[in-house]
């Protein structure tokens, strides 16, 4: 991918690709974490097989491949409900597509002003998110596939174990691991380098590579934490975030956040900052009067009378 020369260049870019971007990762918000909600929801109720039952089979006579299955009335639950689950994983797989535009205009952004991002990041992005949306949307397609065959055929025990072996439903297994590795590598290596390039705060580079971590090691049914990052870095480029958009978008250059030990000094400058500006001056005292141009007080003496009354005691 060719680079702009110059920081005006690469502003310029940006400001035509920011939209769309915002745009993208919003869409990718949605649709990811709606697909799956929605195809939770709907399937919440469906039928499941009875363990005891499947006991009670093991000791009858015969072989236990040829009974009927029971997974026949699950099978034609979905059967029935076949649009149900594949729109939600098809929009899915589209939030995938725009997870990738979203994350690829972020890494161009950042290799821009940091060099240090290896470039096979720069592709990392494309490559996983749009394995991610082939999986979503072939692994549905592979199963209903699946479920179709098995109804159409014996439906028995042996039969349903070929539900999820199909062709299309091993190629979505197969590219899974690939894809959701891609998908976390991107997360990582692009959080990390647009964090101390500048682009992203530190909370969000932070988020982004718990994201990813998620990405492999899945700790509920539903992507909240890359849910919740896709919604704050569309809320960024669409210049919405609290506190405006952080330096290295406005200058095109790496601007490094400050460190632990620079915050502090910047908070005592402020802090002294401001106790120099309440603090008034001290009027300057006025001069006190030169002694010799104030007039000396007189001794007084003792009263005559009464000196000649002391005298005549004496006597």
């Amino acid at each position: 991918m060719a680079l702009p020369e110059s920081p005006q260049q690469q502003l310029e870019w940006e400001a035509r690709q920011r939209p769309r971007a915002a745009i993208a990762a919003g869409a990718a918000a949605l649709l990811i974490f709606g697909g799956q909600l929605i195809r939770g929801s709907a399937f919440a109720d469906a039928p499941r097989a009875d363990g005891l039952v499947a006991l009670e089979r093991l000791q009858a006579p015969g072989p236990v491949n040829g009974q009927p299955s029971l997974q026949v009335p699950v099978a034609q639950y979905l059967d029935e409900r076949m649009l149900g689950f594949l729109l939600p994983s098809l929009a899915e797989g589209i939030g995938y597509f725009c997870l990738a535009y979203a994350l690829t205009f972020l890494a161009a952004a950042t290799r821009f002003r940091r060099s240090q991002l290896p470039k096979i990041a720069m592709y990392l992005p494309a490559i996983g998110g749009v394995l991610m949306g082939a999986v979503s949307i072939a692994g549905a397609v592979g199963r209903i596939t699946d479920v179709n065959t098995f109804l159409d055929g014996e439906q028995t025990v042996e039969a349903a174990q070929d539900i999820g072996y199909g062709t299309i439903s091993v190629a979505a297994q197969v590219l899974y691991l690939p894809a959701a590795l891609a998908v976390a590598t991107a997360y990582v290596l692009v959080g990390l380098n647009a964090m101390r390039a500048g682009l992203l705060t530190r909370f969000m580079g932070i988020l982004a590579v718990i994201t990813g971590t998620l990405v492999i090691i899945q700790l509920g049914p539903f992507p909240v934490v890359q849910t919740f990052w896709l919604v704050a870095f569309a809320l960024l480029l669409t210049g919405r975030r609290p506190g405006g958009d952080p330096p290295a978008w406005r200058t095109g250059r790496e601007e490094p956040w400050p460190s632990q030990q620079e915050l502090a000094a910047q908070r005592r400058k402020a802090a002294e900052a401001r106790r120099g500006q309440t603090a008034e001056p001290a009027e300057p005292a006025e001069p006190a009067a030169d002694e010799t141009d104030a007039p000396q007080p007189v001794a007084a003496g003792p009263h005559p009378a009464a000196s000649r009354k002391r005298r005549k005691r004496r006597r």
